[in-house]
C-alpha cells in the first residue's frame, strides 16, 4: 500500500476521500460510503471521530453479511470447487447442508477448533465416517477463504479425524457367481456385464458407467481411471469379449454412435448413478434371499457386498494386484487377502 501524505495519516487503513464522502474500500472489493466530506474542508477532531465510528459500523455490517453461509456460497461458486470431480462436488453440496445448520449464521472468527471438535464428536458418536467427511469440507472452505484473506486462520486445521477401519470384504467366487446369475435374470440387463467389467478391468462403478464405444480398441478396453490413478488398456480375453457382447445386446435398437455409452438404456442414454444404485440394491437383496446350491447344499451370502467390492476382488485376484494405483498404500487397500509367505524353515 502506498505511503499516505502527512495530512492523511489520521485516516483509517483503506479509507479514502471520494468526490463527496469518505470511502472505505474493503479487501474483497467494492466501495462503502462512510460520511460526507466537510464543506469547509476542515477535518477537525469531530470529523475524524465520526469517520472512525462510521468505519466500525460498516465493518460490523460487513461481518454480519460475511458469515459462514457467505463463505460457503462463494466457495461453491469458485473455480477451485468446479475443478473437483462431479462426485466430490455432489458430496460437498450434501455436507454443506449440515454445516449451514450448525455454523451458517456464525461469523468465521466464531468458528473455533473447539466448536468443530464438539460438532465432530456429536456426529461421530453414530457416524464417524460422516464426521470425517464434514471435517474435510470445513477444511476445504476455510482453506480456500484463508488463501484469499477472507479469514485469519483455518480453524479446521489440526483437528484429528476418527479412525476408519479399512474395508476388508472379499467376495468368494461362488458369491460373485450367485449375484451374477441373479443379475442376469433380473429386469436390469446391464448389471451382469457391468459386474464383469468391474472385476476383469478392476474398475470403479463410475468408470464402468462412463465407458463408451470410443474406449473399445483393437487391443482391449481403454480404462480411463479416476482419482489420479493411471489409465491402462485391459487386454481382451474371451470372458471380457463376452461381457462386451452382453452389454451391447441389452438394448440392440438403441442409437449407435462412437460416444454411445456401453451401458445405456433403450434410448442410448448412459445409466445414471441412481438407476444403477437401485438396480444393484434389488439384485443383492434377491441374492440374499435365494442362495445357491453347492455340492447338494443350499448356501446363502454370508453378508451383502458393494459394487465397489467387485473392484477389490479384481485387484486381489489379479496376478500383479494391479488397478492403476500410484502408491503401494492404495494398492494395499484393494488387496483383500493376506499374502502367503514361506515359513522361516
Amino acid at each position: 500500500m502506498r505511503t499516505r501524505k502527512t495530512s492523511d495519516a489520521w485516516m483509517p487503513e483503506r479509507v479514502y476521500r471520494g468526490k463527496t464522502s469518505y470511502e472505505w474500500r474493503p479487501k474483497g472489493g467494492g466501495c462503502v460510503s462512510l460520511c460526507r466530506l466537510p464543506k469547509d474542508g476542515n477535518e477537525n477532531e469531530g470529523v475524524k471521530r465520526h469517520v472512525w465510528r462510521e468505519l466500525d459500523q460498516a465493518k460490523s455490517k460487513a461481518a454480519l453479511k460475511e458469515d459462514v453461509n457467505f463463505l460457503i456460497k462463494r466457495y461453491l461458486a469458485s473455480g477451485q470447487y468446479k475443478a473437483l470431480s462431479t462426485r466430490t462436488q455432489k458430496d460437498y453440496r450434501g455436507y454443506s447442508k449440515r454445516i449451514i445448520v450448525v455454523f451458517g449464521n456464525m461469523a468465521p472468527m466464531e468458528v473455533t477448533p473447539k466448536r468443530i471438535r464438539d460438532f465432530m464428536d456429536k456426529l461421530g458418536e453414530k457416524y464417524p465416517v460422516a464426521a470425517n467427511r464434514h471435517h474435510t469440507f470445513l477444511l476445504a472452505i476455510f482453506g480456500w477463504a484463508y488463501e484469499r484473506d477472507m479469514v485469519l486462520r483455518n480453524p479446521a486445521s489440526g483437528i484429528k479425524k476418527f479412525k476408519e477401519k479399512p474395508r476388508d470384504r472379499y467376495i468368494e467366487d461362488w458369491e460373485f457367481d450367485l449375484v451374477y446369475e441373479v443379475a442376469r435374470e433380473s429386469s436390469y440387463p446391464w448389471i451382469a456385464p457391468m459386474m464383469e467389467f468391474a472385476y476383469l478391468c478392476r474398475m470403479r462403478s463410475i468408470e464402468v458407467r462412463e465407458l463408451s464405444e470410443k474406449h473399445i480398441l483393437a487391443d482391449g478396453v481403454f480404462v480411463d481411471r479416476h482419482k489420479d490413478s493411471e489409465n491402462e488398456i485391459t487386454a481382451w480375453t474371451p470372458r471380457l469379449k463376452q461381457a462386451l457382447k452382453d452389454a451391447r445386446v441389452a438394448f440392440p435398437d438403441a442409437p449407435t454412435t462412437m460416444d454411445r455409452p456401453i451401458f445405456h438404456n433403450a434410448r442410448g442414454v448412459r445409466v445414471i448413478k441412481d438407476s444403477y444404485s437401485t438396480a444393484w440394491s434389488r439384485v443383492i437383496k434377491r441374492a440374499l434371499e435365494i442362495g445357491t446350491d453347492i455340492d447338494g447344499e443350499t448356501v446363502t451370502l454370508k453378508e451383502r457386498f458393494t459394487f465397489h467390492d467387485i473392484k477389490a476382488k479384481g485387484v486381489t485376484d489379479h496376478k500383479d494386484k494391479y488397478a492403476g494405483h500410484r502408491s503401494k498404500k492404495m494398492q494395499a487397500v484393494y488387496d483383500r487377502k493376506p499374502s502367503i509367505r514361506d515359513a522361516t524353515r
